[in-house]
């Protein structure tokens, strides 16, 4: 029997074919064009996390306030003020250099983190975080600094990130992020896709990869609805 802990997804269906959930302590890359259910994903990991499994999440945005997250989430059955002493929403610009330098200079996140004592963390999106800096090298640095600190505070993190454009699950250059950097330094690659075309085929989640797991290797249907982000019932 496997001595590798899991943390569950709250995703339905997603834990059966990650062999239990995320692996704890791991850094996630949550990936796809737009559209595709990225911040859907993080909401549900946090809320199913603070409401189910009595664990504090923080929610770190740079793309949408706090009251515009908690609306979409709202949509889909996730009242967070249910939960508003478990989990945290921390919301920036991108374009703030300075209010991202506070934030994620490792000492101050460190601190937030130490005092808040979360289990899960969402960061909405590394591609965001990391486009003002030069090149590939620097974007590479900062993410590698960023996943060494959480994974020093046991925390289990989702990493959402942007690819330039929809593409079939496997993509010809490789690279399942906006950079090419980010999928190399994370220890899970999760890829959503989303057609626009209507039927069961329309939305599908692929794992790319996951360390210390036997996972469903195709890509998987899955729709988002009322309930959120579900993985349809398939024979895996």
């Amino acid at each position: 029997m496997s001595t590798i802990q899991r943390i569950k997804s709250g995703i339905p269906g997603f834990d059966a074919i990650t062999n239990g959930g995320l692996v704890k302590n791991s850094i996630n890359l949550v990936t796809g064009g737009t559209g595709t259910g990225k911040t859907i994903f993080g909401l549900q990991y946090l809320f199913h996390g603070a409401k189910d499994c009595n664990e504090k999440g923080i929610y770190i945005s740079l793309e949408e306030s706090e009251e515009e997250l908690k609306d979409d989430a709202r949509e889909i059955g996730m009242n967070f003020n249910e939960v508003a002493k478990k989990v945290k929403f921390i919301c920036l610009s991108p374009y703030d250099t300075s209010d991202l330098a506070s934030i994620f200079k490792p000492s101050v996140l460190k601190h937030e983190i130490e005092s808040f004592k979360p289990c899960r963390i969402v960061i909405d999106s590394v591609t965001a975080l990391v486009m003002g800096l030069e090149n590939n090298f620097e974007r590479k640095k900062e993410i590698y600094t960023l996943s060494r600190m959480l994974k020093e505070m046991d925390c289990t993190t989702l990493l959402l990130s942007e690819i330039p454009s929809e593409s079939a699950l496997s993509t010809s250059s490789g690279s399942f992020s906006r950079y090419g950097v980010e999928e190399f330094l994370c220890d899970s690659v999760i890829m959503l896709h989303y057609m626009g075309i209507g039927g069961e085929s329309d939305r599908a989640l692929r794992v790319i990869k996951m360390r210390r797991t036997r996972h469903v290797r195709g890509p998987v249907p899955m729709a988002i609805g009322s309930c959120g982000v579900k993985i349809l019932k398939q024979k895996f």
